[in-house]
C-alpha cells in the first residue's frame, strides 16, 4: 500500500518521457492521468485513517528520502492532477501546442513530488524540476515577448535557488537533519535560538519568491505572455507550491519561531494584497488583471497562515484547494471568449450574452467563485480565514482581506460587463468545439463547488494534520 504514494511522481514523468515518441500523446496521457487520478482517490480515502508514507530503499529517517502522504497533501495531489488533466484535454481540442505536453508533465510531476516529499531537499529538487520545464514552456513559442519575460523569470528563480542552497547548508549544519519531521523534533527540544532566525527569513525569502507573496513582479509579466491554456498551470498551480511549502516549514518544523513570523508574514500578506488591489483596478488587459486576481489571492492565502491558528490554518489550506480549481477555470475561460470569439479590446462592451447566454452565466459564477462569496467552494475557507483572524482581534488586517475580495470582484464585474453587454457585435462562434471547452470549464467548477457540501469533512480531516501526529506517523514509518 505505501509503494503507490510514489506513483503521483512517477507516472507523470513516464508520460512525459513517452510524450516526445508517440502521436497520439493525448489519448495515451489523458488515458494515464485519469487511472493515476483514480488511484489517488483511493489513497486520499486512506489517509483518513493514517497517512501513507514510504522510505525510498528501505533507508530510514533522517538518512533516507521519505515520502509522506497525509489528507492535506494528497489532496492537494489529486486536484493539481485533475487540473492538468482538464487542461490537456482542453488543449487536444485544439489539435496544437502538442511539443508542451512532455513539459507539463513534468512539471506536474515536480508539483506533486513537493507537495508529498517529507525533507527540505528533496522540496529543492521538485523545484528545480518545476522551474526547468516551466523555463521551457515559457520561450518554446521562440516569441521575441516571451523570451524578454523569461529573462526576469530566470534571473530572480536562479537567485531563489541559490538562496535555497545556502538556507539547506546553514539549517544542515546547524541541526544535521533536513528532514522535516527530525528538523521539528530538534528545533522543539532546544528552543528559539535568535541567530537562527537567518535560516527562516532565508526560506521565506526563497518561498515568496515562488509563491509571488510580496516578491510579484515577475508573475504578470511571465503569466501575462503565455497562452491562457499554459496560464491556466502556470496560475492554478505553481505559485500554490511556494504557499504549502510556508504552510509546511512554519506549521511543522519552524513552530519555535511562530511568534516572530507571525509579525512577518502578517506584513507580507497585507502589502501583497494592497499591491494586487490597485494592479487589478489599475490594468484592463484580461491577462494582466487575472494576474493580479493571484496576487491577491495569494495574499489571503498567507494571511491564513499568518494567524498560527487551527481555525486560520485549516481555512488556508481549503481555501487553496478551492483557488487552483478556480483560476483555472479562470484563464480557461478567458481564452475560450479571445480565442473562439475574437474579442480582443476589454475597454469596451461586446454584448455576448446574445450569443453564449451560458457562458454569460457560468463566467459570473467564476466571478463569485474568485471572490469566495456564499454558496461557492471559497467560500468556508475564506470565512475560516476572516473568523480566526477576528479572535485573535487583527481587525484591520480582516478589514483589508475583506476590501481585496470585494475590490477584485468589482474589476471582474467591469470585465464582465464589458465582455457581455451593451449592443451585440459578434454573431457567431469561430470554433466548432465551443462546447466540449466549456464542458471541461463546467466540470471543474463541480469540483470546485462540491467543497460546498463537502467541506465539513474536509475541515475535520485537514485539522488532524499537526505537528504532534507529523512527527509521530514519520518516527514510526522510519522503525
Amino acid at each position: 500500500m505505501n509503494n503507490l504514494i510514489i506513483i503521483p511522481v512517477i507516472v507523470p514523468i513516464l508520460l512525459g518521457i513517452l510524450a516526445f515518441k508517440t502521436v497520439t500523446q493525448y489519448r495515451i496521457t489523458i488515458s494515464g492521468l485519469i487511472t493515476l487520478i483514480l488511484m489517488m482517490c483511493y489513497m486520499l480515502v486512506q489517509t483518513v485513517t493514517s497517512p501513507i508514507i514510504l522510505n525510498l530503499g528501505g533507508h530510514k529517517m533522517p538518512y533516507g528520502i521519505q515520502l509522506y502522504g497525509d489528507f492535506v497533501s494528497l489532496m492537494l495531489t489529486l486536484v493539481s492532477t485533475i487540473v492538468v488533466t482538464a487542461v490537456l484535454f482542453y488543449q487536444s481540442l485544439n489539435h496544437s501546442l502538442q511539443q508542451k505536453v512532455p513539459f507539463i508533465l513534468f512539471i506536474l510531476a515536480g508539483i506533486n513530488g513537493s507537495y508529498l516529499t517529507a525533507d527540505i531537499f528533496n522540496l529543492f529538487v521538485m523545484f528545480e524540476v518545476m522551474l526547468l520545464a516551466s523555463f521551457i514552456l515559457i520561450v518554446i513559442e521562440k516569441k521575441s515577448v516571451q523570451f524578454k519575460a523569461s529573462i526576469i523569470y530566470v534571473i530572480l528563480n536562479l537567485i531563489g535557488s541559490w538562496i535555497f542552497l545556502i538556507a539547506i547548508g546553514i539549517l544542515y549544519r546547524s541541526y544535521g537533519t533536513l528532514s522535516f519531521a527530525h528538523l521539528a523534533e530538534r528545533m522543539n527540544e532546544v528552543g528559539y535560538i535568535q541567530e537562527h532566525l537567518i535560516i527562516i527569513m532565508l526560506f521565506l525569502i526563497v518561498f515568496s519568491l515562488k509563491s509571488a507573496l510580496l516578491i510579484f513582479i515577475w508573475l504578470p509579466r511571465t503569466y501575462g505572455v503565455l497562452s491562457f491554456e499554459l496560464g491556466a498551470i502556470f496560475a492554478s498551480l505553481l505559485t500554490k507550491v511556494g504557499v504549502y511549502a510556508i504552510y509546511r516549514i512554519m506549521t511543522i518544523v519552524f513552530v519555535p519561531y511562530q511568534d516572530i513570523m507571525h509579525q512577518v508574514l502578517l506584513a507580507m500578506s497585507m502589502l501583497t494584497i494592497i499591491s494586487g488591489i490597485f494592479g487589478v483596478i489599475k490594468n484592463t488587459d484580461m491577462k494582466l488583471m487575472f494576474c493580479y486576481q493571484i496576487i491577491i489571492s495569494i495574499g489571503i492565502l498567507c494571511y491564513g497562515i499568518a494567524t498560527f491558528t487551527s481555525t486560520g490554518i485549516t481555512g488556508t489550506i481549503l481555501y487553496m484547494t478551492n483557488d487552483i480549481l478556480i483560476k483555472a477555470c479562470l484563464f480557461l475561460i478567458g481564452g475560450l471568449i479571445v480565442e473562439s470569439l475574437g474579442v480582443i479590446n476589454f475597454s469596451q462592451n461586446h454584448g455576448l450574452s446574445k450569443t453564449i447566454t451560458k457562458t454569460t452565466y457560468i463566467f459570473l459564477f467564476i466571478v463569485f467563485s474568485v471572490g469566495g462569496m456564499p454558496f461557492t467552494g471559497g467560500f468556508p475557507g475564506k470565512l475560516m480565514i476572516i473568523q480566526s483572524a477576528i479572535e485573535q482581534k487583527m481587525y484591520i488586517s480582516s478589514v483589508m482581506v475583506v476590501i481585496g475580495t470585494f475590490v477584485g470582484m468589482y474589476a471582474m464585474m467591469r470585465l464582465f460587463i464589458h465582455l457581455f453587454f451593451g449592443e451585440n457585435e459578434i454573431t457567431s462562434l469561430k470554433d466548432r468545439k465551443y462546447n466540449k471547452k466549456l464542458a471541461v470549464i463546467v466540470f471543474l467548477l463541480l469540483i470546485s463547488f462540491s467543497f460546498v457540501f463537502t467541506s465539513e469533512v474536509m475541515i475535520e480531516q485537514i485539522g488532524q494534520v499537526q505537528q504532534e501526529t507529523y512527527i509521530q506517523h514519520a518516527q514510526k514509518a522510519g522503525e
